[in-house]
């Protein structure tokens, strides 16, 4: 009985070589990703945390001392005859307007933060325990944008015998997205500033808003 022997011509195995060496590229490229990946975003959402936190300082404390009329009469309070505190008034249309002034303040400030560049060492990206935070510096560009919302909020505390302290606060809460090539990640910062507070002796007294609501 005769046999035939099926030969492989050259372009075909050519093209099978090919094949093995692009499956082996993408394979090595999808194991370098998933180990890239979760440094990369760490890294990223961490430059962004303090990117918008130095932002969202600079921003508040330059518009406060350019308003600073606008905190100074947003708490009043009110004495009986017998020096008793009666009631503590919040100004709703100042506070509201300082709220909507930083709000515009801090979103003006992230808006202003450009591209920025991260060095980060190929150990470190690599994720090698021994090669940590040595090798050449793998450079990535970010491209940062962001949301701002904020709320205000009120706390009391106890300041001593028979005192209380009535604190008013803002707190801002940023969502800042960070844009790489190929990659894009999210962190969430929160900062919570004091704008008005006042030292209570006795009795806590009611607290409400004149002039509108708070938003």
């Amino acid at each position: 009985m005769q046999r035939y022997k099926h030969r492989i011509s050259r372009k075909t195995a050519w093209f099978m070589r090919l094949f093995a060496v692009l499956l082996a590229a993408i394979t090595a490229l999808t194991v370098l990703d998933a180990r890239l990946r979760p440094v990369i975003t760490t890294m990223a959402q961490y430059q962004c945390r303090v990117s918008s936190m130095l932002a969202m300082n600079e921003a508040i404390m330059q518009e406060l001392e350019q308003n600073e009329q606008l905190t100074q009469n947003i708490i009043t309070s009110n004495q009986n005859a017998d020096g008793t505190l009666t009631d503590v008034q919040l100004n709703a249309n100042e506070l509201n307007q300082l709220k909507t002034r930083l709000t515009q303040a801090v979103a003006q400030r992230l808006e202003m933060l450009e591209w920025q560049d991260i060095a980060i060492p190929l150990g470190t990206l690599l994720g090698w325990q021994l090669m940590a935070g040595r090798g050449p510096d793998v450079t990535l560009r970010i491209v940062p944008a962001s949301y701002v919302q904020a709320d205000i909020t009120d706390k009391i505390e106890t300041a001593g015998i028979n005192q209380t302290k009535y604190g008013l606060f803002i707190k801002f809460t940023v969502t800042m997205s960070a844009i790489l090539p190929g990659y894009s990640t999210s962190t969430t910062v929160e900062n919570e500033v004091c704008i008005a507070q006042t030292l209570i002796v006795g009795e806590v007294p009611q607290v409400y808003a004149v002039g509108g609501q708070t938003e």
